[in-house]
């Protein structure tokens, strides 16, 4: 007996889910190995689940996560294909395995689309925008994986398919090009050129300005790429866990590149296009973008996640009262993946930056006033309001509902 799966012996077929028996068979010669395996005597194989074993197969037969089912014209990971239930997996069989007919093929797109899986023919659709913005025939995109050929999918249908006619876009892909290293950092850096370039200009002082913030910021950026690595694709309970730990041990979910992390913090240039002119300013935003992520992670653990087409990631969105947040799972790899506070919280941080406003973005329900570090007032409550003096510094009250003195509260709190 050769074959262990969760430490229980597996001397016939029958023995294993009719899932993953139905999922073995879109592994071209999965069904045949698993026969030999279970007869051998010169070889031992443990598993600590089925999917492990469906994805080990699928990687020891073809040295590759996902398998192709050439009908549909899909790729996915053995792992994904077991997730998707008794139902929608039959529907693929029939598509795959028997005579095609127009219910057939009408379930298969129905299942396709409830899982937003991808065929490779959907996946090359962003062929023709590259064309549009220019970039079609750039050395660096011709060869893809399938997680690049997913960003500039993604990317494409952000930005709109055919572009054709905007020079503010070409000039988006030169400048990603130029800076790009992977065609997934393509991606981020042409979204970074959409954020920082905004303020008119000539296509040459656009291009400027995105280059000089680009090397203001990436400097800034080293501290920013942590993130806990687990032993296997995690559990959501054991993701939540070890975001906490992480948190706890003030280790912080930081971006999983550093393209990813200039990209995010170019989200700060949309309502503060004075950073640019401030070292200390830009430090200190993203320093504070930063920080506001872990405490809105640490304030909203994640739930359920969607297992990636690839059987091999997992994303986790998380959605709050004052933000909304990513989390990506890949390579075994706890990342962020994006960021979106309210757009009126960094306008209030500026505010406290520049000393017009002394208070910063709430963290945590139920803190009362205290003191700022350049001697105004922070408050922590999300519902409190900042106070103000016409022209004047900021200050704060114990009741975080009213301002001492008469002084106005400032509209703009979060």
């Amino acid at each position: 007996m050769s074959v262990f799966i969760a430490g229980r012996s597996i001397p016939q077929a029958n023995l294993i889910s009719q899932s993953c028996r139905h999922v073995l068979q879109f592994i071209d010669g999965g069904e045949h190995w698993l026969k030999w395996a279970m007869e051998s005597h010169e070889h031992r194989y443990a598993f600590a689940d089925e999917g492990a074993m469906l994805d080990g197969v699928q990687q020891g037969l073809h040295g590759s996560r996902m398998t192709w089912l050439p009908r549909i014209g899909l790729q996915i990971g053995p792992i994904k294909l077991l997730s998707l239930g008794s139902s929608d997996l039959s529907a693929l069989r029939h598509m795959e395995f028997d005579e095609e007919t127009r219910l057939s093929h009408s379930e298969a797109q129905g299942v396709l689309a409830r899982h937003r899986l991808l065929t490779n023919t959907e996946l090359g659709a962003f062929r023709p925008f590259l064309a549009s913005i220019g970039a079609a025939d750039a050395p660096l995109l011709q060869q893809l994986d399938f997680r690049e050929s997913v960003a500039l999918h993604q990317l494409a249908g952000e930005v709109g398919m055919s572009s054709a006619g905007r020079d503010d876009l070409a000039d988006a892909a030169r400048f990603a090009l130029l800076h790009a290293r992977r065609p997934i950092e393509f991606a981020d850096y042409f979204r970074f050129y959409q954020h920082v370039s905004a303020g008119g200009g000539s296509s040459e002082q656009r291009m400027s300005r995105a280059t000089r913030a680009l090397q203001q910021l990436l400097p800034m950026l080293f501290d920013f790429l942590d993130g806990p690595q687990l032993p296997q694709l995690p559990s959501p309970e054991q993701v939540r866990e070890a975001i906490a730990a992480s948190l706890a041990a003030n280790r912080q979910i930081g971006y999983a590149r550093i393209s990813l992390a200039a990209q995010q913090m170019a989200l700060c240039f949309d309502n503060s296009p004075d950073l640019l002119r401030d070292d200390h300013g830009l430090r200190e935003a993203a320093q504070w973008q930063l920080r506001d992520a872990q405490e809105f992670l640490n304030e909203h653990p994640v739930s359920r996640g969607q297992l990636g087409q690839d059987g091999a990631s997992v994303q986790f969105a998380v959605d709050g009262s004052r933000g909304q947040a990513l989390i990506q799972v890949e390579d075994n790899v706890i990342t962020l993946q994006d960021y979106r506070p309210p757009v009126t919280s960094w306008a209030m941080k500026r505010r406290w930056a520049t000393g017009r406003v002394r208070c910063e973005p709430a963290s945590s329900a139920g803190k009362r006033w205290r003191a700022g570090s350049n001697g105004g007032a922070r408050l922590g409550s999300r519902r409190g309001r900042c106070c103000r003096t016409p022209g004047g510094p900021a200050t704060g009250a114990e009741d975080p509902g009213r301002c001492p003195g008469g002084i106005a509260p400032y509209p703009g709190g979060t």
